[in-house]
């Protein structure tokens, strides 16, 4: 037996734990940081709670809030140079997975020479970046404890994953009640993200013991609370077990990276504008049938079914696979994410999103089948009528 196992970030995990924030900041010795932000959490009033909490602390803060959905490599060297003139000791970051990730890779251009796209792929990074702390409001990506950011190239209209040394945050401080305010569709679009690692990452070809404990719990905690978070978003309980399902998740495919789902979530983005919750969500369940083809998947499949409180008792591995997938479906019915026809993607866009879905190498190597473009189309057609599901058991 042989893997790798780590995350990159301290976790302070609890109700009120970003009130440390400031403490946390005087443990590094810092004096000066840059926040980074969006819009949205400037709006619903999370911003100004942080930077009370640093003044508080006699943190001097510089502001840069010019952050965006799918974060694109334009706005990063604006971000970077603003924390140089400044000379900043360290870097927090406020929101969901675009935030993070922005503040990831401005803190990679602060000590590393740009521009970004050099750095696409795996340890490429190669001088030490500046503390981060990392705040998130959203219960997705888990980018908190990864060592991954993923910033879209806008010239060559793709997604880089930039990821491994040099690339996570120094601590996360992840607090539920941050959560509480996010709008339904956002919960749902971002849970359904979070439900997506955890179930990548359990087939995926580099599970592990430890990323297979985290990546089960996470399927557990997420299929039993999404629907109440979402239909009930002052529910703290809910909230709590969605944001810790979430960062569990993001341990476990920290390690065992992800699959095709994904690899064609990255390209509806680029090319479609989709948020990428949504498109990973329109795509999960018939990926998950795609990869029941392989009957080692559907053992695993199983196991899923199990996890989100289905029994499988008498069944076998295909019936209880099919049981998951259909379960997944409907958690996404009922939250109300919508099909790829819905949100406007048009299947004249197809052969360009399976083009560009082969490209994605970090995730098609992890996926447990091989996938063809002729397969990607298949899952595209699926996601667009929202089809029943059918598997090759």
């Amino acid at each position: 037996m042989e893997f790798q196992f780590g995350i990159p970030s301290k976790v302070k995990f609890g109700n009120g734990v970003v009130t440390q924030i400031a403490e946390v900041l005087q443990e590094l010795s810092v004096k000066k940081v840059l926040c980074i932000y969006d819009q949205g959490v400037k709006q619903a009033g999370i911003i100004d709670k942080v930077l009370q909490f640093l003044k508080d602390g006699n943190i001097e803060v510089v502001e840069f809030s010019n952050v965006l959905p799918n974060p694109p490599d334009t706005i990063l060297e604006e971000g970077a140079n603003l924390a140089k003139e400044n000379n900043v000791d360290a870097l927090v970051a406020v929101g969901g997975g675009s935030s993070i990730d922005a503040a990831k890779a401005i803190n990679i251009l602060i000590t590393n020479p740009g521009p970004i796209n050099q750095y696409d792929g795996i340890n490429t990074v190669k001088i030490a970046t500046k503390p981060l702390i990392a705040i998130p409001t959203t219960a997705g990506t888990g980018s908190e404890v990864t060592s991954v950011t993923v910033i879209t190239d806008t010239v060559r209209k793709k997604k880089m994953v930039i990821g491994g040394n040099n690339c996570g945050a120094t601590v996360a401080l992840v607090d539920p009640e941050l959560t509480v305010g996010l709008p339904p569709a956002i919960t749902a679009a971002t849970g359904m993200d979070a439900l997506t690692h955890a179930i990548e990452s359990y087939v995926s070809k580099f599970a592990s013991i430890p990323t297979e404990i985290n990546s089960l719990k996470a399927i557990e905690l997420i299929s039993s609370n999404l629907e109440e978070a979402v239909k009930n978003g002052s529910n703290i309980e809910a909230r709590t077990n969605m944001l810790l399902g979430s960062m569990l998740a993001a341990f476990a495919f920290e390690s065992a990276l992800l699959g095709v789902v994904h690899a064609i979530a990255h390209p509806l983005s680029v090319y479609c504008g989709l948020p990428h919750g949504v498109a990973n969500a329109c795509g999960l369940p018939y990926v998950m049938a795609f990869n029941a083809k392989d009957p080692n998947v559907q053992r695993r499949n199983k196991d899923i079914a199990r996890a989100m409180g289905i029994n499988v008792e008498g069944l076998s591995d295909a019936e209880a696979s099919a049981k998951a997938v259909e379960a997944v479906k409907q958690l996404s019915e009922k939250v109300e994410i919508p099909t790829l026809s819905e949100v406007g993607v048009s299947r004249d866009q197809f052969d360009t999103l399976a083009i560009a879905t082969l490209n994605e190498e970090v995730s098609i190597m992890a996926n447990p089948i091989e996938v063809t473009k002729e397969d990607i189309l298949d899952i595209l057609e699926a996601a667009y009528v929202g089809s029943e599901i059918s598997q090759n058991a």
